[in-house]
C-alpha cells in the first residue's frame, strides 16, 4: 500500500476519482479499492485528499543503496529513452504539478508501481512510455534512492 501521507492533494483526488473506472487502475489497486472508491461522492474524495496531504510526508532515503544509479537516473535519466525524473517529481521527489510525491514512499511500492508502467498493467501517460525502456535493475536503483524506510 502506498503512503498517502504529505501527497499533493490533486494527485488523491485524481487517483481516487480514476479508481472509479478500474480500465487504467493496476489489479492492486482494484483489489484494495475497487469495492469502496465507487461509492466515493467527489466531496468525501476532496476531504480525504486535504486530510492525507495536510500531514507530515515520510523523508526519503534520497540514497541509493544499489550504488549511484538510481539517483543519476533520478535527477539526469537513464539513457536516450528514459528522461530524468526530478522534471516531474521534483528535485528532492516532493512533487509538483506534473508528478506525485515519490520521495518517503516504500521501496517496494515503488518499484510495483515502475514495473506496472512498464508492462501497461497501470495505464498512466507518459509513464508508461518513459518506464518501459527501464530494465529491472534501473527500476530497482530508482525505488531505492526515493523510498523511505520500513515501517
Amino acid at each position: 500500500m502506498p503512503r498517502l501521507n504529505g501527497q499533493l492533494p490533486s494527485y488523491l483526488y485524481d487517483r481516487l476519482h480514476s479508481m472509479r473506472y478500474p480500465v487504467r487502475e493496476s489489479p492492486r489497486a482494484i483489489h484494495a479499492m475497487g469495492d469502496i472508491a465507487p461509492k466515493l461522492e467527489s466531496r468525501v474524495i476532496a476531504a480525504l485528499a486535504n486530510y492525507y496531504a495536510v500531514q507530515t510526508p515520510t523523508q526519503g532515503n534520497l540514497k541509493d543503496r544499489a550504488g549511484a544509479v538510481g539517483e543519476r537516473i533520478y535527477r539526469k535519466g537513464g539513457g536516450e529513452n528514459v528522461p530524468a525524473c526530478q522534471g516531474c517529481h521534483g528535485m528532492q521527489g516532493q512533487g509538483s504539478s506534473r508528478g506525485p510525491r515519490l520521495a518517503g514512499q516504500h521501496s517496494e511500492y515503488l518499484a510495483l508501481q515502475l514495473q506496472g508502467f512498464a508492462m501497461a498493467v497501470r495505464i498512466a501517460d507518459p509513464m508508461n512510455h518513459h518506464v518501459w525502456v527501464m530494465t529491472s535493475d534501473q527500476i530497482q536503483a530508482v525505488a531505492s534512492y526515493l523510498g523511505g524506510r520500513r515501517e
